[in-house]
């Protein structure tokens, strides 16, 4: 597969499908190395977007990380597309919204998971894992939620391997 197996933009409408399919294929196949070849070095931005991420600014880390993924090509669109999630799935978590944090906690799960253990200079199998942690704590009712086990951990944060 190259990154020339399926187009580099589609419609708003055509957009989730081709999500799917570029995730069902990087989960079936894994990450080939030939497109891991055509990955750029990290934007500037990305930094920015890591730092607001590590300072519990989701939101702002969430509209950050816009500016790059809404433009950018497949594969790459679906490693900032998990980083988002990650962001809104924090801010539901520490807004006390079950469904929000359930709903984009699992969704980072599946999308970052062709792009571990580290993608991009970021460690994606310890943002995973932070995830994977929250995600145990939350019950499957919603009725049944204590917060406190989860408002204790330490903040979730992505750390950079390399100097940016």
């Amino acid at each position: 597969m190259t990154a020339r197996d399926l187009p580099r933009y589609a419609a708003k409408g055509q957009r989730r499908k081709l999500d799917q399919d570029w995730l069902a294929r990087l989960h079936q196949s894994g990450f080939p190395p030939s497109l891991r070849a055509e990955v750029p070095p990290p934007p500037q931005v990305l930094k920015q977007a890591v730092s607001e991420f590590n300072q519990g600014q989701y939101w702002q880390c969430h509209e950050t990380l816009e500016e790059l993924w809404m433009p950018e090509a497949y594969p790459l669109r679906l490693f900032y597309h998990g980083l988002i999630k990650a962001a809104v799935g924090m801010l539901h978590l520490q807004r006390h919204n079950y469904n929000g944090a359930l709903v984009k906690l699992r969704d980072t799960e599946y999308v970052l998971a062709p792009f571990c253990p580290s993608f991009m200079g970021v460690d994606t199998g310890r943002l995973s894992r932070d995830v994977s942690l929250r995600l145990r704590l939350l019950p499957d009712r919603e009725e049944d939620v204590d917060w406190r086990p989860i408002d204790r951990l330490e903040p979730s944060r992505i750390i950079l391997e390399t100097q940016m």
